[in-house]
């Protein structure tokens, strides 16, 4: 029973992940790529900051297989080496990195990996930054294409797993939200039925001794 159970958790687990085509959105910190927690909107990148776009087939949540191509231990200080501090104004490394073909839109190819010394107001945010170096493609709250790539499409699923469309999100998020997964809101009530079983067998057996 409780090997069941397992198995149960298990599979719950594993189908809730799908796979989208799409920008993913990375910030350095502490020296490595680190997937945004939130959308580029709701990001205000401090002086020194070093932003990342990805394009990639990836969950909801990236992978390390999914992050901007460049080396983060050193990004900011060679892409903003030739660029001096302007008072009142801060700098922000953005790195662009298209991905791989073999993650590109039937029919498209992905260009090369490019980087900006953007300078900003101190107020701006991620978008601001994102806008600065080139046209942005926004539909249904989400970044869809940078510098026309990929000139259709937004956020399409890959791999479907229990999902068939890719979820509505907040305003400029980076990455559809993570899709609802009807197995994972019912697990407490699996795991519960399991467990009143589990205590119903024991009580059984007790019985039989006695």
């Amino acid at each position: 029973m409780l090997v069941g159970m397992l198995l149960v958790v298990t599979c719950a687990s594993t189908a809730q992940a799908a796979a989208y085509r799409y920008w993913t959105y990375w910030h350095v910190t502490d020296g490595v790529w680190t997937f945004a927690q939130a959308g580029p909107a709701g990001t205000t990148p401090a002086d020194g900051s070093v932003e990342g776009w990805r394009f990639a087939i990836s969950t909801t949540s990236g992978d390390a297989a999914s992050q901007p191509s460049l080396d983060s231990a050193a990004a900011f200080e060679e892409i903003c080496a030739t660029t001096a501090p302007v008072a009142g104004r801060k700098r922000v490394a953005l790195v662009m990195d298209p991905g791989l073909a073999s993650d590109a839109p039937v029919g498209e190819s992905p260009g090369p990996l490019t980087t900006y010394c953007t300078v900003m107001p101190p107020e701006a945010n991620g978008y601001d930054v994102l806008r600065s170096v080139g046209p942005v493609r926004v539909g249904s709250g989400l970044i869809c294409a940078i510098d026309k790539y990929p000139a259709t499409g937004c956020a399409d699923v890959v791999d479907e797993g229990e999902t068939t469309a890719a979820p509505s999100t907040d305003a400029m998020s980076p990455a559809p939200a993570q899709p609802e997964d009807s197995q994972s809101s019912a697990l407490p009530v699996i795991i519960g039925v399991g467990a009143l079983a589990l205590l119903g067998a024991l009580a059984w057996r007790l019985r039989r001794r006695r």
